[in-house]
Formats: structure tokens, C-alpha cells, sequence
């Protein structure tokens, strides 16, 4: 019998790799197990054929599979707690993207029919609500709805209109908004600033050496003690971030690997990536804070992780929910300023990102120009040289020269030799400059493209609040009720600028400490050339 799968998240294929994109509640026919390193084989409905993680799927039973067959192959969105039972298995049954897994044995022993919610109507690009909703004043409710799709946690009309339960939300939980300098806000400061370490990369295996995974170590300053953390886990608390904080970019993570996980040069370089995500979010006011970050960085007990789990999953305050945690100042803002500082910005990051497109691709072509042309061109001259040498040196063998003279054909060896450490040289140099100047673009890039849902999120409660307008002037509303509406807009509004102060603020430090780096980087190289030159140099003295 075919084994079929239903997929829980989107992904998206790698051109250059086997890769199959997938979209979440598609089905797909597994046709091989056995790739390993956490990836299966399978075939969609239109025949293409590729690879997937196996983590970003879930098996589905002979009934579901009848039942999808019955009903013309339709596809359907990923169940709430398939998603949950999905994350759960990172710590029970520890099948994740990073470990070696087995074959699937028995595909009927996945969520009960009765444990499934139907699927979400979906209308050309946008969600429909369903007749009945759950009652948006029970937090829990309000979080479940929010979970159902991202579309659902991007959209600000709930919160606009008041739905869920701020009275729930404790003291230290509020984040505030502050203005500073003139006419401009930013997110309140924190008042311990820390770091995190994340060294020590090493390979382990468990269930005698069935499984094996890299494990790193994360050290934050303001307890230095130290916490083991997989990809996986990263990938865990990337996807909590992505759904709690919709006004707020995340940065990415690094690119899964399908084969050469285990060497040495990619576990350094996905440990220089993991730097710099965490040394983002420990940047920022508002995400260092957090309570899923702070369980992530100081959790050492596997019971005490799992319980933080399952709280962080059952977040009721995700998506634009989040909004009622924000205190912005009382000041109301008015719509000339708030459409000029939204237009000039959304010029900029569309600017801004053509541009970081281009570093990063020339950032590519330089890096392959060092380690290909240039190093070939210089063993090249390397060989040229050194058989050039040899050449000298079978005259110097029958007619030796005197003592006192240097050996010619040593001498022009020794230039050989200069050239042949010049062509390792600029084999290993991107490592050090060009490829860590790209890893940053690639997070810059990641981030000026979560702007613009940013920003269509923010549109979308302004088009709330002119509909609430519209009913109060009809009667429809009351003044006080649209007083209450214009208040929300306006928190939404002053958590956009305050991420835009953020992103400036970066910009003028983090970017400008990554231009110092590259350049110094690329002192140290040519002063490096230089070096090796003015010794070949000394040989004839």
C-alpha cells in the first residue's frame, strides 16, 4: 500500500538541489524513506518528484487517505494539533530534521480522525471567517484562531476592534514606547544589556550511534551557564518568534544542509550563522526580553523545557493579539505624519533591499573569483616559476656556482613558493571577510523583506479604522467605541516606527561595525601579500 503524507509548513526547494517545494496541508506520495539525514522523497499531484524534511510532514492514516481520495484529492490546511504533535516529537520521539531517521512501518498510527479540525476556507489569496467564531474575549480561544494560519495572525482587525484580553497581561509583560529626540519613537530600552556565546559545536549520537546530531553550546553573559542546543531547537524557537511577533522582523536561520553536515568547515560556518541570529535578538529591546528566548537560553532540565514547551505553544498573547502587551505614549498621532513617515520608509526598504541584492551578489563573485581564478592564476605562476627553477638548476649541478654566490635556482624556488602560499591564500581568504559580509547581507535582506507584510498588516488596520469611521458617522458606532479604535490604530502605528528606530539604529552601528570588518579583513589579507612578496624580495639581497 502507498504511504501518503500531508504537509504541516511550507518550504521551499532549493533550485540548485532535488528539492521538492511544498505547501502546508498539500498531500504527497512518499516514495522513498531512506535518503537520510532527516529528508524523505516524494510526489505531488502534479507528478513532480523531489526531496522534503521529514519534520515539515505528518503521516496520515488509510481513512484520511480514502477520504482525501473521495473527495477529488483536495488539500487541506495543517490541523492545530498535528502542528503541536509535530513540535512535540522534537522531544519524545526526537525525529527531527538533524538526526538519521528510520523508514516509515506503520502510516495508520497517526492523530485520531476525531482529534483533526476540519479545513480552513480558503478564497482566492484571502481567509474567510467561518459563520461562528470562538468568543475573542477567552484569550485561549482568541491565540487558537490566531494559530490557524499566518494570514490570521497578520491581520490587525480583531485587535482593532477590541477582541481579546488585556487585563490577563502582568506588569512586566507590557512593552513600552518612548519618544525621543523630535517627533520620533523608539522601543523602551533594556535595562541589562548581555550577550550570548554559542561555541563549541560538537558532533554526538544517541541510541548507539543510531542517530547523530551537532549539538552547540550557548553561554549568556548574565549567568554564564551553559546550555546545549541542536538546530532543531533553534528551528523551535525561530518558529515561536516568527508567530508571537508580527510587527517585528525575525531574522533568519541558516540553510538546512542534506549531505556534508558533519564537517568541519560547514559546523563552524552554521556556528558563525547561529552568532549572528542570536546576537541579533539579543539587540533588540523587545526580543532579548521575551519569555520563549529567555526559556531557550537558561533552561537546563529536560522536564522543566518540555513544560516551557507546551506554555509557549499555548501562547494566547501571538500574532497581532501581542498588540495589547504594547504601551505606547498617549499622545494620538496624527495621519499626515503617520502617512509620511509609512511612504518614505517603504521607498527606503524597497531601495535598500535592491541594493543588499546586489552586494550579496557581487559579494558571491568575488568570493568565487578568489577561491577559482585567482588561486588558480597564481599556481599557475607558481608552476611556471618553479619549473623555471628547475631549469636552473640542472645547469647549476654541472657547473656549481661559487661559495660566496646565492644558488640562482633556489633563489627563483623560493619566489615559487611565495606565489604558491599567495594561491592558498586567496583560496581560504573569503572565509574571513566575504562570506561573513554576506552572512550578515543575507540577514538585512531577510529582514527588509518581512517589512512590507509589516507594513500591509499596518495598512490593513488603518482601512479598519476609516470602515469604523464610516459606522460612527452612520450611528452605527458610538464616539466613545471609535475612540477606542483610533487608540489601537495607533498602537499598531507607534510599534511599526518604534521597529523602524530600531532597524535606523542598526543600520548606523551593526552595518557600519560589518563595512570596519570587511575592510580590516581585507588589510590584513594584502598586508599579508605584501609581507610574502617583500621576503621573496630579501632572497636576492
Amino acid at each position: 500500500m502507498n504511504s501518503y503524507v500531508r504537509a504541516l509548513y511550507d518550504f521551499r526547494g532549493d533550485p540548485g538541489q532535488p528539492e521538492l517545494s511544498i505547501d502546508a496541508g498539500e498531500v504527497l506520495q512518499i516514495t522513498r524513506t531512506d535518503v537520510g539525514e532527516g529528508w524523505w522523497e516524494g510526489q505531488n499531484s502534479r507528478g513532480d518528484v523531489g526531496r522534503f524534511p521529514e519534520a515539515y510532514v505528518e503521516v496520515m492514516s488509510a481513512a484520511d487517505v480514502k477520504h482525501t481520495q473521495s473527495c477529488g484529492g483536495e488539500t487541506y490546511s495543517a490541523p492545530l494539533d498535528a502542528v503541536t504533535k509535530a513540535s512535540s516529537r522534537w522531544d519524545d520521539d526526537d525525529t527531527e530534521d538533524d538526526d538519521i531517521y528510520t523508514p516509515i512501518e506503520q502510516p495508520d498510527e497517526v492523530p485520531k480522525k476525531s482529534e483533526r479540525r476540519k479545513p480552513s476556507l480558503v478564497g482566492g489569496d484571502d481567509i474567510l471567517l467561518p459563520p461562528t467564531l470562538p468568543d475573542m474575549d477567552d484569550p485561549a480561544a482568541n491565540a487558537k484562531l490566531t494559530r490557524k494560519t499566518s494570514m490570521f495572525g497578520k491581520r490587525a482587525e480583531p485587535f482593532i476592534l477590541g477582541h481579546g484580553n488585556k487585563n490577563q497581561l502582568l506588569d512586566n509583560e507590557l512593552i513600552y514606547i518612548v519618544p525621543f529626540a523630535e517627533q520620533y519613537f523608539q522601543w523602551k530600552s533594556s535595562d541589562q544589556f548581555y550577550s550570548v556565546v554559542v561555541a563549541s559545536p560538537k558532533k554526538e549520537t544517541k541510541f548507539k550511534g543510531m542517530k547523530s546530531f551537532v549539538a552547540y553550546q550557548l553561554t549568556p553573559s548574565f549567568n554564564n551557564v551553559s546550555v546545549s542546543r541542536r538546530f532543531k531547537h533553534f528551528v523551535w524557537l525561530h518558529q515561536r518568534l516568527l508567530e508571537k511577533f508580527v510587527l517585528i522582523p525575525i531574522p533568519p536561520l541558516p540553510d538546512k544542509q542534506v549531505s556534508g553536515r558533519y564537517e568541519d568547515q560547514f559546523v563552524e560556518h552554521r556556528r558563525v550563522q547561529l552568532q549572528e541570529f542570536v546576537d541579533w535578538i539579543c539587540r533588540h529591546p523587545v526580543l532579548s526580553k521575551c519569555e520563549v528566548w529567555f526559556h531557550f537560553l537558561t533552561c537546563t532540565d529536560d522536564s522543566v523545557w518540555k513544560q516551557g514547551k507546551r506554555k509557549a505553544e499555548r501562547d494566547p498573547y501571538v500574532g497581532i493579539s501581542y498588540c495589547w502587551a504594547i504601551s505606547p505614549p498617549e499622545k494620538q498621532l496624527l495621519a499626515s505624519y503617520v502617512d509620511s513617515q509609512i511612504d518614505n520608509w517603504s521607498q527606503f526598504i524597497q531601495a535598500m533591499d535592491g541594493s543588499v541584492r546586489n552586494l550579496l551578489a557581487i559579494s558571491s563573485d568575488v568570493s568565487k573569483r578568489y577561491q577559482n581564478q585567482c588561486r588558480k592564476e597564481f599556481q599557475r605562476v607558481a608552476f611556471a616559476i618553479h619549473q623555471f627553477s628547475r631549469s636552473i638548476a640542472m645547469d647549476e649541478e654541472r657547473q656549481p656556482p661559487p661559495e660566496t654566490d646565492k644558488s640562482l635556482a633556489m633563489c627563483i624556488s623560493s619566489i615559487g613558493d611565495t606565489y604558491a602560499a599567495i594561491a592558498k591564500d586567496f583560496g581560504e581568504q573569503p572565509k574571513l571577510d566575504w562570506v561573513p559580509f554576506a552572512d550578515k547581507l543575507q540577514i538585512y535582506r531577510s529582514v527588509l523583506n518581512s517589512f512590507p507584510d509589516i507594513l500591509t498588516t499596518h495598512k490593513g488596520a488603518l482601512q479598519k479604522r476609516h470602515e469604523c469611521e464610516r459606522l460612527t458617522a452612520e450611528q452605527k458606532m458610538t464616539p466613545t467605541q471609535m475612540i477606542d479604535v483610533n487608540r489601537r490604530t495607533d498602537v499598531i502605528t507607534y510599534a511599526v516606527i518604534a521597529e523602524m528606530s530600531h532597524f535606523r539604529k542598526q543600520r548606523e552601528t551593526h552595518f557600519k561595525d560589518t563595512l570596519k570588518t570587511l575592510i580590516e579583513e581585507q588589510m590584513k589579507f594584502y598586508n599579508g601579500l605584501i609581507s610574502k612578496l617583500q621576503d621573496a624580495y630579501a632572497k636576492f639581497d
